[in-house]
């Protein structure tokens, strides 16, 4: 394979990859946890927090927070796991990236 082709390949390729991560970027994921429900978008913006009203202790609101915070980072996790697969995909395609 020539330059030219090379160059192509790659070109193509980076375009069926931002295609993918455009879908990513719009997709909603739900993550719930123990009471909580976090709707988080594939671009990692938060879109809606849900708590169960039978967690709200105001003398215990760590309890709440740590929650709050464990299902958010699961929720980052989760996104960044789906970019990482659309990595491999295409880092077995013999083109650097």
């Amino acid at each position: 394979m020539n330059i030219n082709e090379m160059l192509k390949n790659a070109k193509r390729i980076q375009g069926e990859i931002d295609k993918e991560e455009q879908v990513i970027a719009k997709k909603e994921f739900l993550i719930e946890k123990q009471g909580i429900k976090v709707t988080m978008l594939g671009n990692r913006k938060i879109k809606s927090i849900e708590i169960n009203e039978a967690l709200i202790d105001p003398d215990d609101p760590e309890l709440i927070q740590d929650l709050v915070m464990l299902a958010v980072n699961e929720a980052i996790d989760i996104v960044d796991n789906a970019y990482e697969e659309i990595s491999k995909k295409y880092t077995n395609s013999g083109l650097p990236f």
